[in-house]
């Protein structure tokens, strides 16, 4: 007996210590983050850039993907992974970044040491990833399962080298290529006559970018008629080709391409561009023209100073020489960060093309990028692109007045980027020929609204009935001509980085009702506003639909902010007071907001948490409360009510103090569920001075223990062992007298009763599926609650997941069930149905029938099933009752579970049919 105390005492100091997902158990202490998809099949355990220098401990042995990127670990021998044989995937890139790409806090100049063999217990490995290591040689011993070279050739690189030719030879083999990168050589005139595209039918991707000639700048682009034979290309980039006019038979090769979706002619110093012949492309989705030099329309002009076919002797892309030209073009085109090829992602991505283009904006359909550019005037042939649905004009010089003529040609137009110009909103039509509008970015248009005396007509947005969206961040407004905005279908309004503090001064009321009538506005985002305070007015001005509220990075106090106001924003779900000046929070949520989920208040002063703060806060789901300055969290402050429904809970970068007061917090730490990102990295402490920079998770509270306690601690717990030995000898030796006298002495005390007979333990057992989560969260919530805990008469159910006795057989625990059981009712789907769990036990109660004579078979059909069997039909004739269905409409669900109780509680045989009855 002593030792099963023992066991279960050590299980649960392991429970207090780990934390686990449905079945994936691993110690707090872990540094990574560890996650489960597919119902487990797969476990991630991601371990990027904590500056390990070993593998850590205590990886789960069921981890499949495991991520070490951007660490300092110096060696791998065969002991490194040890135990973890699931692993598929192991991406260890980054542990020793070359100084030329990496970045300078992370010099390394001595390469990984990957002994023999390391690898070679990991039969299931498949991916191995060791970029950024400076490795001299491919490690020995790789599993036979890894992929290192597909046998068919579909990716081939050529970039950064110094051709000047591809000869068509080099692909004669190479029917199956899929990509292909030739960027960074010198192919500007190869590409014109070269014959190697016949050979590439199933390319999709093409790169040929920064190919331009040193001293050139051509008049146009020329590219060879071969390239029409590309018919699967998708992606085709030409960005720093360099030529000075874009004209039809720049792209003619390119017109029978009909997967052509993606066209990169960025960075080509182009000058003039018939905008319109890019619409004969009829498939394309992105078109990118930027970081060019287009100013104005080039309809019958010719290019300026080229002559004869032959190239200028200038070139913008070549003011130095061959060296210094190829180190510019690697940082460029291939540098450490998130654009292109990093520690951070495992594939290249699409380089300018996920940078120029926004995914809100290519969702729409076609797309054209002309941003940075010299556009400063726009021209209705300019823009006579009727199928475009995206179009990105920013970072260009217009300081144009628009009066809502300007985009008449761009009738379908959804998506318009306007942001980093000059936009002078004189006339509130602007952009009101853009009927079908939904997203509008106007940010960075500061220039006119930092000037004083102007006239800003920003309630423009009336006209546009079918906004959305509308980005108005950095332009610094100060002042407005309307003081009230207007529209019936905006549903997010980003107002950051502008100067509402000026518009909402102290004693003037005129834009305290500034959001108002934006009537359908849910997203509201004020941030970066420079708000010392926010007028009490202004919380009823705000839209009764406003579920999120961004106030993050103001100068906002705890005088300053109300958070009583917040009871007059009743649909509140979200709001974000980070980055300000607060001390406190407020003393208990619940009064103020009911509807809130998600709190943001990272990066302010808070000392200490109210006692009450969370206190019925029942709907919060997202706290954030990382850098500020606690030093203490009391339990009162996290009911386990509340804390225990969150889905994520942020504590790193406070200032925790590390005494005998942490007790609690420490204990609640280590036993808690609630996910806690960086809990054993980021969670530390900072006082006192022995256990600063330590987490507060590994805090030893035996220290806090006095000596005298001690004492009696282990004199109570010595007492208690020899207590049990003492008890189990003689358990042991009079086990019979033991257990006579025990049951003598508990019927003396509490009086003789009636025992219930063991044949009928339970007034029904439930048999369902427990897969579908519908149908036991039906039997959990739904009949468990009318039949056992409601009513007169309240019935005793058996459920597989509540009574069966853990370990037992399952066909023992079903026999049981069902002998022991006065009814065994069948909860049915035609999904359930077809298992051989159903049938089963259906065949084991059915078999009660024919050996004792009782028909305890109840069905009820949760769904419309539809059926052919005999069986059912009699049943239907003879016992009608014992076949129910759950009634579609909710007013008869209370006769059901009248009927379903009477069924239960009545025997079977008095049930019959009458004529059935007379006939036996």
């Amino acid at each position: 007996m002593f030792f099963h105390l023992m066991c279960v005492a050590l299980l649960g100091l392991w429970c207090c210590l780990t934390t686990s997902t449905a079945s994936v158990s691993y110690p707090k202490t872990l540094p990574c983050e560890v996650r489960e998809t597919d119902n487990g099949s797969v476990v991630t355990v991601d371990c990027t850039e904590r500056s390990l220098k070993d593998i850590p401990l205590g990886i789960p042995r069921d981890t499949t993907n495991l991520t070490l990127t951007i660490n300092h670990i110096p060696n791998l021998n065969s002991t490194s992974f040890h135990g973890l044989e699931n692993l598929t995937e192991i991406d260890m890139r980054c542990n020793c970044v070359p100084i030329k790409i990496g970045p300078k806090d992370r010099m390394c100049t001595k390469s990984v040491i990957i002994e023999d063999n390391t690898f070679s217990s990991l039969r299931n490995l498949r991916a191995l990833y060791l970029d950024g290591n400076q490795l001299y040689s491919i490690p020995k011993g790789l599993p036979p399962n890894l992929i290192l070279l597909s046998l068919e050739l579909k990716t081939l690189r050529l970039h950064s080298n110094s051709l000047t030719c591809v000869p068509s030879e080099w692909f004669a083999s190479t029917t199956e290529l899929r990509v292909l990168d030739l960027s960074s050589n010198f192919l500007a005139r190869e590409i014109g006559v070269t014959h190697f595209p016949h050979f590439l039918g199933k390319l999709e991707e093409l790169d040929l970018s920064f190919n331009y000639e040193l001293q050139r700048y051509p008049e146009t682009l020329r590219l060879s008629r071969n390239f029409s034979s590309l018919k699967s290309l998708r992606i085709l980039r030409l960005k720093g080709f360099v030529f000075q006019q874009l004209k039809p038979e720049s792209i003619a090769p390119l017109k029978p391409l009909t997967n052509l979706e993606v066209v990169d002619l960025g960075t080509n110093f182009i000058k003039m561009a018939n905008l319109s012949i890019l619409m004969e492309l009829k498939s394309f989705k992105i078109i990118s023209l930027s970081d060019n030099k287009i100013s104005s329309p080039s309809d019958g002009q010719e290019a300026v100073g080229f002559s004869g076919g032959e190239p200028l002797y200038w070139s913008p892309m070549s003011p130095a020489d061959q060296y210094q030209s190829k180190e510019v073009r690697e940082i460029h085109y291939f540098r450490y960060d998130e654009y292109a090829r990093s520690c951070k992602y495992k594939d290249k991505e699409l380089g300018t093309i996920t940078s120029f283009v926004n995914k809100n904006c290519s969702q729409f359909g076609k797309t054209l990028d002309v941003s940075r550019n010299n556009i400063f005037f726009l021209h209705s042939r300019f823009l006579n692109l009727g199928e475009l649905r995206c179009l990105n004009l920013s970072g260009n010089a217009m300081s144009q007045s628009l009066n809502g003529s300007e985009f008449s040609y761009l009738a379908n137009l959804q998506y318009l980027d306007f942001s980093s110009n000059r936009l002078d909103l004189l006339y509130s039509t602007a952009f009101q020929e853009l009927k079908s509008l939904v997203i509008l970015d106007i940010s960075y248009n500061n220039h006119y609204f930092e000037s004083e005396g102007l006239t800003h007509m920003l309630n423009f947005t009336r006209n546009l009935k079918n906004l959305k969206i509308l980005l108005m961040n950095h332009n610094q407004i100060s002042t407005s001509t309307n003081t009230e905005l207007e529209s019936e279908s905006l549903e997010r309004l980003e107002f950051t980085g502008n100067r509402l503090d000026m518009l909402w001064r102290d004693g003037d009321i005129r834009y305290v009702n500034y959001f108002k009538k934006l009537h359908n506005l849910t997203v509201l985002d004020i941030s970066h506003n420079n708000l010392n305070f926010i007028p009490q007015e202004v919380f009823s001005g705000l839209p009764d639909k406003l579920s999120e509220l961004y106030i993050k990075n103001n100068k906002l106090k705890d005088n300053s902010f109300d958070w009583e106001k917040l009871k007059l924003l009743s649909s509140l779900q979200v709001l974000d007071l980070s980055g300000n000046s607060l001390t406190t929070v407020p003393p208990m949520l619940s009064i103020c907001t009911k509807s809130l989920k998600k709190l943001l208040l990272h990066k302010n002063q808070i000392l200490k948490l109210t006692p009450d703060f969370l206190k019925d806060a029942y709907n919060l789901q997202y706290l954030d409360l990382s850098f500020n300055h606690i030093q203490y969290i009391d339990k009162s402050s996290f009911p386990d009510d509340v804390v225990n429904k969150m889905k994520m809970l942020l504590l790193h970068k406070n200032r925790f103090v590390c005494t005998c007061n942490a007790t609690w917090f420490v204990t609640w730490l280590n036993r808690t569920t609630v996910p806690i990102p960086r809990l054993a990295t980021d969670v530390t402490c900072a006082s006192p001075g022995a256990q600063r920079g330590h987490p507060v998770l590994s805090v030893d509270l035996l220290a806090c223990q006095h000596s005298y306690l001690s004492i009696i601690l282990y004199t109570l717990m010595t007492s208690l062992v020899l207590s049990f030995l003492t008890l189990s000898i003689s358990s042991h030796l009079f086990l019979w007298d033991v257990w006579y006298i025990y049951h003598f002495c508990r019927a003396k005390l509490k009086g003789y009763g009636r025992l219930n007979s063991q044949s009928s333990t339970y007034d029904a057992f439930v048999i369902y599926d427990k897969e579908d989560l519908a149908v036991t969260e039906w039997v959990m919530k739904e009949m468990v609650a009318h039949l056992e805990d409601h009513g007169d008469c309240r019935l005793t159910l058996c459920l597989e997941e509540r009574d069966w006795i853990p370990g037992c057989p399952l066909i023992d625990n079903l026999s049981q069930s069902i002998h022991n059981s006065k009814r065994t009712v069948f909860i049915l789907t035609s999904k359930y149905i077809k298992s051989g769990n159903f049938k089963t036990a259906f065949y084991m109660a059915h078999q009660r029938l024919m050996d004792e004579k009782d028909d305890v078979i109840v069905l009820i059909f949760l769904e419309k099933v539809p059926c052919d069997s005999k069986y059912l039909r009699l049943r239907k004739r003879l016992y009608k009752r014992s076949v129910m269905e759950w009634p579609t409409n909710p007013q008869a669900q209370f006769y059901f579970w009248f009927s379903l109780r009477s069924v239960l509680a009545t025997e079977s045989h008095k049930q019959y049919n009458n004529l059935f009855k007379e006939t036996l």
